[in-house]
């Protein structure tokens, strides 16, 4: 067995040795890595509070595949098949990376075992580029597994250079992401590193966000049948063209011998760069990014400071101290918490992304749909899309650092819950009030001034729900939690039940739009008390 292990890893080694990475450091590294990693279950797709297994995870992604293919399968070119299929890849592993594996690049827990030895830079790196590499292989090739199938019965011997075009494309998106996040370590200082990083990636979820909803609804009307690959000067500058013009020259069926020269020219050249080059101090980012981020937990437990301004809505809306430090709290928690804003950010923007998908605007006769849409109801869907600022109430009871609960025990206080309270009145005015005032503009724009009262009362309706939600779910005091615990599949079923009552809501708003509006402003005045109610329900909680 040593000496198969020994032929396996001997042109690996020759690899490492001209990338400049010391061998032996390398093989114990990433041994010991992945034995901790098989110790236990993996952290996604939790459920019931029991943790799934990695070959579950990999069996949802080859679901996902399968219906990727149903898509492909309308298509005749195969050139065109290919590219579709890479440029899927490449977004959905890019993905995973930004959210589930940047943590691993930079993870500062194996500081006080590593940085004392020996070790380089460059072989730090690699370690922790191949660790990642074993898993996302493994999510590229459950993605690419029926396809592969489909490829064997229509090509043959095609299907096997697809799986190794899968494993090169697999191995350019972590050397495009990583390298990208090595570039910028070089253009900003460390203590502000993880913070560019941090919207960087909230900014591209909701891009990639976007384009999973918005682009299925451009290419509705496209005739699939009659789509073939149109060479151009720009798509040779396009990745996905890259790998398939590889897999199809690799397999004997195409002349791309251009394409496959530049896959391996460009994974080759971006490898020897990354470790040779953009490695150097890997080991001084992951040092004082430890450092940064203990200091960012010690300013994290300040509470926010407050302006005038802030400090009078403050005395309006919270009827105690203890609410006015659940406000303060979270608001401090908000700024200092990196993965919280991934949490709650990119709602805001689906938020806006929902508007577009349920208005469908139709850019080519721009004067006829506005008319049209000014004489419909669908000013109601500005109030399904601004709920989705209310779905991080439940994310809340949740942090990386929960031992600090225990501060909520030793108070000298029976007005615990109304920190949770204060929590839930921060959220809604920091994420949901400001989209109700945001689609208000468009609204009195398109529908005028009479349906304002309406959609203020949808608001308001909107409001209730969510306190209630808190207090029917039981959702625990803010920052209690450990993140681990959260189960995902529980938080999805809670948005959900959140989004069917929001429907009962839109229909009853819906309902009175057709009666006087004067019963729209009385429900108005009404709905203040009803909300007073709502969170006395929470400061009350056992």
């Amino acid at each position: 067995m040593s000496t198969f292990k020994q032929i396996i890893q001997s042109p690996v080694n020759v690899i490492l040795v001209v990338l400049g990475v010391d061998v032996r450091h390398f093989w114990v590294l990433l041994g010991a890595k992945l034995k901790m990693d098989f110790r236990r279950p993996p952290n996604s797709f939790q459920s019931g509070g029991k943790k799934q297994t990695l070959l579950k995870q990999l069996l949802v992604y080859g679901v996902l595949g399968g219906i990727m293919v149903g898509s492909l399968y309308q298509i005749p070119d195969l050139m065109l098949q290919l590219s579709v299929f890479y440029a899927f890849l490449i977004v959905f592993a890019g993905t995973i990376l930004l959210t589930e594996f940047t943590s691993v690049i930079f993870d500062e827990h194996e500081n006080h075992v590593l940085l004392p030895r020996p070790v380089s830079s460059r072989t730090l790196l690699l370690v922790r580029l191949a660790h990642i590499l074993v898993y996302m292989s493994n999510i590229a090739l459950a993605l690419s597994l029926p396809f592969t199938i489909y490829l064997a019965f229509q090509h043959g011997i095609l299907a096997l250079v697809f799986v190794l075009g899968v494993l090169l494309c697999a191995w350019f998106t972590l050397l495009l992401v990583v390298g990208f996040y090595m570039w910028l370590s070089k253009l900003v200082s460390v203590n502000r590193f993880k913070d560019v990083l941090n919207y960087f990636q909230i900014g591209l979820a909701i891009i990639i966000m976007g384009s999973y909803q918005l682009v299925p609804h451009f290419i509705d009307d496209a005739n699939m049948e009659q789509l073939t690959f149109q060479s151009a000067w720009w798509t040779n500058l396009v990745p996905s063209v890259w790998f398939a013009g590889f897999t199809q020259y690799a397999g004997g069926i195409g002349s791309n011998l251009y394409l496959f020269l530049m896959t391996l020219g460009v994974t080759i050249f971006g490898s020897i760069l990354l470790v040779r080059v953009l490695s150097s101090g890997f080991s001084a980012i992951i040092s004082e990014s430890g450092s940064a981020s203990s200091s960012t937990k010690t300013k994290s437990v300040k509470l926010a400071k407050t302006g005038k301004w802030l400090n009078k809505v403050l005395n309006m809306l919270c009827i105690s101290e203890e609410e006015k430090t659940g406000w303060r709290l979270t608001k401090s928690h908000i700024k200092s918490d990196r993965k919280l804003k991934q949490q709650l950010y990119p709602m805001l923007a689906y938020s806006l992304i929902m508007v577009v998908i349920l208005l469908k605007p139709d850019f080519k006769s721009e004067t006829n749909y506005f008319v049209e849409l000014g004489e419909s109801s669908k000013y109601l869907m500005f109030m399904l899309a601004a709920f989705f600022g209310t779905l991080g109430i439940p994310i809340i009871s949740f942090t990386d650092t929960p031992k600090a609960a225990w501060i909520y025990s030793m108070a000298s206080t029976n007005k615990k819950h109304h920190i949770h309270s204060g929590a839930v009145k921060s959220l809604l005015f920091t994420f949901f009030l400001p989209l109700y005032v945001l689609f208000l503009i468009p609204i009195v724009i398109i529908w005028g001034w009479t349906t304002v009262p309406l959609f203020v009362l949808g608001g308001l309706l909107s409001t209730t729900l969510a306190v209630l939600l808190v207090r029917i779910q039981g959702d625990k005091l803010p920052f209690t939690q450990c993140r681990e615990m959260m189960n995902k599949g529980e938080y999805t079923m809670k948005m959900f039940l959140g989004l069917m009552l929001m429907g009962l809501i839109i229909g009853l708003v819906y309902l009175v739009s057709m009666a006087h509006v004067g019963i729209a402003i009385a429900l108005c005045v009404l709905m203040p008390f009803v909300i007073s109610l709502s969170y006395r329900t929470i400061r009350n909680s056992n």
